[in-house]
């Protein structure tokens, strides 16, 4: 998602996360990323939703009094820097339960090390979706804990060439998620029942993603499907690299003579005009060479609060206007099932804000957008806040990386 774009639910919290930031400190600066040995991972350069930094931060926080631990680091390119999740379960049966796995730095594993040793050792770890930046690290976590049994989403997949599970990094223990109703196999299932959205499929991968909800504390647990929005910077960000921060927070240059419009001549026309010679000094000590994608406008306080809705939980608008756009009657489908087969009271999601009060009313609320007439309502993005989204839209529909919408369901 791109830092122009203060209507894109991600990137707008960063925004506002910032604008309520003090001026840029030297030492802040200077000192840029922790180097902090165990949060070191892996190569420089990790995939397409990597910063560029070797190193990365895990926060690790109890939403549960000895039931649930969320373990929280950063992804992201540039300084558009988006919390991710890892969330922890105790089982009754004994162990722990992970959902999500995150990259496995030696600080990660550290802080995982002391709940199991109050709680027992991780048992079973599931990777609830398709998605490569979740995908990137389950495989790695799950060496990191060999004993444990791995569980992928149905449907995973490889591009250009479809590959087995053992050569897209799944240890060969890795089993796939049987379909809902065939639970006998999942020793877990009794205490976390889950559901799970089929693949939405397209000529270039696809999109799928298991819920889970524990009954013990009435929590469900989800990936990318729904998010809230805080109304203060989550912890993780400064703690990760506070210039992801101080980067958003700049005022000047005010202007940028050219946004992405969603076209290939558009981004051409961004990047180019996104080095302005009159960049200051400082911020060029941010990073990037002083590289300012994006100008502020006037109304992004609206924006943010309208996305916000007091921190109501809402489909990002990028998968509700590029993904499950494409089959509305099939995600309304699984959101009633959810809705209907579990009695949570939170939800706890893979970013940003968790865990959030809610239950199946306002995880319905969330789906409106996939209704005949559902583009008004309380929180509803403004149509001219969705005018980039929109126009990607057309030009992959174009290109058939994606198929057209079909009518929403009434």
């Amino acid at each position: 998602m791109l830092p122009t774009r203060r209507s894109a639910a991600l990137a707008t919290a960063l925004g506002v996360a910032a604008a309520t930031l003090p001026p840029a400190r030297a030492e802040d600066v200077a000192s840029g990323p922790s180097r902090a040995p165990d949060r070191r991972y892996g190569p420089l350069l990790q995939g397409p939703f990597d910063f560029p930094s070797a190193a990365r931060a895990t926060v690790r926080r109890e939403l549960s009094p000895g039931r649930i631990w969320s373990f929280e680091q950063v992804q992201g390119v540039i300084y558009v820097h988006v919390p991710v999740r890892m969330t922890v379960v105790k089982l009754d049966s004994g162990g722990l339960f992970v959902y999500a796995p995150i990259a496995p730095t030696a600080e990660c594993l550290r802080l995982l090390a002391e709940v199991e040793a109050d709680h027992g050792p991780v048992v079973h770890i599931l990777l609830p979706t398709l998605a490569i930046e979740h995908k990137s690290f389950a495989g790695a976590f799950a060496n990191a804990r060999p004993k444990a049994q791995l569980w992928v989403a149905p449907a995973q997949y490889s591009f250009p060439l479809d590959l087995p599970l053992t050569l897209q990094g799944f240890p060969r223990r890795t089993k796939v998620l049987p379909a809902d109703g065939a639970v006998d196999s999942v020793p877990w299932a009794a205490q976390l029942p889950y559901r799970t959205l089929a693949p939405i499929r397209e000529k270039v991968g696809g999109f799928s993603e298991v819920v889970v909800f524990d009954k013990p504390t009435g929590t469900l647990l989800v990936t990318d499907l729904v998010t809230s929005l805080p109304d203060t910077p989550p912890a993780i960000l400064a703690e990760n690299d506070k210039r992801a921060l101080l980067y958003h927070s700049r005022d000047l240059p005010d202007e940028v003579p050219a946004e992405p419009d969603g076209t290939l001549a558009g981004a051409g026309r961004f990047f180019s005009a996104a080095f302005p010679p009159e960049m200051p000094t400082a911020g060029r000590a941010l990073g990037w060479a002083g590289f300012f994608a994006w100008r502020w406008r006037p109304s992004w306080p609206a924006t943010f609060e309208a996305v916000r809705y007091g921190g109501r939980p809402f489909v990002p608008p990028i998968l509700q206007e590029l993904v499950l756009s494409r089959e509305p009657a099939s995600v309304l489908a699984f959101a009633n099932r959810v809705a209907d087969d579990f009695a949570f009271t939170s939800i706890v999601p893979a970013h940003f804000d968790a865990p959030v009060a809610a239950g199946p009313r306002e995880w319905l609320a969330a789906f409106r957008p996939f209704r005949a007439g559902g583009t008004s309502y309380p929180g509803a993005l403004p149509e001219a806040d969705l005018a980039f989204l929109r126009q990607f839209e057309r030009t992959l529909v174009a290109s058939g990386t994606i198929r057209p919408r079909p009518p929403l369901a009434p």
